[in-house]
């Protein structure tokens, strides 16, 4: 950032709703990042008034931009090494889709250098999770897009099973019966099922949403941060399917992360 102002090539990152939840905006902002550090230009993110930008910020405010001070043009990822050589005037307009393909989870460190959680969330937590525990262990289960409890209409991949071992899942409780586990999952039922089997799980009183689909409430997202939230303040992530949210989470200040 001691250098930000000097780059004149400038790079826009967009990010709108259908592109993914708060792990995918995050990991590829930070992705994108590294290839503006590596190749020294102006990373600015786009304002899109999005709930999601509410609560979860930029930790330095001079890289937003708005949609009205900026003329762009679209550039596939592997095209951003040849900016070196183009017009210092242009915006380059890039999203996270383009860098699917190319993605890895290895680029990602020091989020918290990067973004930070609005007082909103901090202050949720509370209407969430009491008291107010330390030291705890969080289990992350995502069983898919087919088992979230909303309007089908709104999901975008309404076949998207995670696959998982419940046998797995279980015995990791079972064995850390003499620690705090906070058990997070995208779908209630599953969650109560959980919570009512095994007296020490610990669940949050949080709207279950997916903060990438339209019909998402303020509300849903506000929870769905918060959770975030609670999970980088864990001592260990627990993975117990393929997914980004506990991965950033994990990353965000670098804390263990174990998959089962």
């Amino acid at each position: 950032m001691k250098n930000y102002d000097q780059y004149k090539k400038k790079i826009v990152y967009k990010f709108i709703l259908g592109y993914g939840g708060i792990g995918d905006c995050i990991k590829y902002f930070i992705h994108v990042l590294n290839l503006c550090m590596k190749y020294q230009l102006r990373l600015s993110y786009l304002i899109s008034n999005i709930p999601l930008e509410k609560y979860l910020r930029l930790k330095y405010a001079k890289m937003y931009v708005t949609a009205e001070q900026i003329n762009t043009k679209e550039i596939a990822a592997r095209d951003i090494p040849t900016l070196i050589n183009d017009d210092n005037d242009i915006y380059h307009l890039v999203h996270p889709l383009i860098f699917f393909n190319e993605f890895s989870y290895e680029t990602i460190h020091s989020i918290q250098d990067v973004f930070v959680f609005a007082e909103e969330v901090k202050l949720n937590r509370s209407q969430l999770l009491l008291p107010h525990y330390t030291n705890y262990l969080s289990l992350h289960l995502r069983l898919g897009d087919k088992f979230l409890e909303t309007d089908v209409a709104y999901i975008q991949s309404k076949e998207d099973v995670r696959r998982y071992n419940e046998t797995d899942v279980l015995q990791f409780i079972e064995e850390n019966a003499d620690k705090i586990i906070l058990f997070f999952c995208d779908n209630q039922q599953y969650k109560l099922k959980i919570k009512n089997k095994y007296k020490h799980i610990i669940i949050t009183e949080g709207e279950i949403g997916h903060t990438g689909l339209y019909n998402t409430t303020d509300k849903q997202v506000l929870d769905t941060v918060t959770e975030f939230y609670i999970m980088t303040e864990s001592v260990k992530i627990i993975n117990a399917v393929n997914s980004g949210f506990p991965i950033v989470a994990a990353k965000f200040k670098n804390i263990p992360l174990i998959s089962l």
